[in-house]
């Protein structure tokens, strides 16, 4: 028996301390918020009493920024593991596809786990896409949506495959520098068998050779798989035709399915399964989906649009309608001018809400007409008007490149909300 102290009593830190417990082992808790339900909770500490420290995802470990229960652990000599390594220390030998990026892993991981259960694979989906690690059942293939905090976390990488989407800058609030962003980024690629990578990412396309397939959303004949026309081709052969594929829309959907299709060749399933399951798949809820169309108006919620590299591709895929754009939250701190420049022409106003105003309302200052609101909602109500007053196809748009911790519980609450108040018009 081990005495464990975790830290973080989150969703992942719920599951790591229920397994650990199950196997035995006295776990104590760490939280940084007053819960007096949390079980076995400690307020002190005693680094005598302690072997090793667990920590979940999203505590900072960067120098700029340790949580001081981590500090204190470095400081006595203590081993801290994430919960990735947790699994990995109980699980030795699985077989794991680890899949990261800025924007798209989640789409990618759960389109790559739904072509391996068609082939009748053995196989489990888990990691930031919400199933935590350890509440999955025995497998031989895991599929894992690693985030960038859990592989600067982790000791423990080991991918059969990694495929890393694409890098824009993101959390660097956690990681402190966007080189420190790329390195945890890379690291899944340093610690993978076999590699998949975006020929049109500038940071990764000349670090890897050995055991890389790479794909590209431009007609890059140089790349293992890339796109010709909405073609999907591989040595000048079609493979799918993507404009068949109704429910991935968008050039980021592209490369999602060329990503999830490079994988699932890797592990030498057929290519009808492959393609018959990316026609059918359903695109998760909160990216891009289409809400409602009332009269000429279409509603869409993209709340997993919380950067402005996200948020970009959103405003490509409807460019050329009149777009009426929902932005706000608790912002990444990145400029997003250079992401959305070219779509500017589209954008018919800008309603900005939440926490980020004051900072977007200096951002589109002269640029684009944009109106400030305190919730989320009256920026709804007014887009819709403005909306209701244009000819042809338009666009209220919900894709608010920013986190949503200000006024929502998640990026899942905010999208709900925004579901439900589209309908209620």
């Amino acid at each position: 028996m081990s005495n464990i102290l975790l830290v973080g009593y989150g969703m992942s830190g719920v599951s790591v301390f229920n397994f650990l417990q199950s196997k035995g082992n006295n776990v104590l808790v760490y939280d940084d918020y007053k819960n007096e339900e949390i079980p076995n909770k400690v307020n002190t500490i005693d680094w005598n009493d302690i072997d090793y420290v667990v920590k979940s995802p999203s505590i900072h470990i960067m120098h700029h920024n340790i949580h001081p229960i981590i500090k204190g652990a470095i400081e006595n000599n203590k081993e801290i593991y994430s919960t990735f390594d947790i699994f990995k220390l109980y699980n030795p030998n699985a077989k794991i596809i680890g899949i990261t990026g800025t924007n798209g892993k989640s789409t990618t991981t759960s389109l790559v786990y739904s072509i391996m259960k068609k082939a009748g694979l053995s196989v489990q989906m888990g990691g930031n896409i919400g199933i935590p690690y350890n509440d999955l059942e025995s497998s031989e293939y895991y599929v894992f949506e690693m985030s960038s905090y859990e592989i600067s976390s982790s000791k423990m990488l080991d991918f059969f495959i990694g495929a890393l989407l694409n890098i824009e800058p993101d959390h660097l609030e956690w990681h402190g520098s966007f080189e420190n962003y790329i390195a945890s980024k890379q690291t899944l690629l340093n610690n993978s068998k076999f590699k998949v990578i975006s020929y049109e990412d500038k940071y990764t396309i000349d670090k890897y050779n050995d055991n890389t397939l790479t794909v590209s959303i431009g007609n890059n004949n140089q790349a293992s798989y890339y796109i010709k026309e909405k073609l999907l081709m591989c040595n000048n052969d079609i493979i799918l035709d993507l404009s068949n594929v109704k429910h991935l829309i968008g050039s980021h959907n592209y490369q999602n399915i060329m990503f999830a299709y490079a994988i699932c060749k890797s592990l030498n399933i057929d290519d009808n399964i492959i393609t018959n399951t990316i026609n059918n798949f359903e695109p998760l809820p909160h990216r891009m989906n289409i809400v409602r169309k009332r009269n000429n108006i279409l509603f869409v919620n993209d709340s997993k649009g919380t950067n402005p590299g996200s948020s970009a591709r959103a405003l490509d895929t409807f460019m050329g309608y009149k777009i009426f754009w929902l932005v706000g939250g608790r912002s990444k701190k990145v400029d997003p001018l250079p992401y959305i420049s070219k779509y500017l022409d589209s954008i018919q106003k800008v309603y900005l809400f939440g926490e980020s105003v004051n900072e977007f309302s200096r951002t589109f200052k002269g640029i684009k007409d944009y109106i400030t609101f305190k919730t989320m909602e009256d920026a709804l109500k007014k887009a819709y008007s403005d909306a209701s007053n244009e000819t042809g196809t338009s666009v209220v748009l919900l894709s608010p490149m920013c986190a949503s911790f200000d006024q929502f519980q998640s990026f899942e609450h905010r999208g709900n909300v925004f579901v439900e108040l589209v309908k209620s018009l």
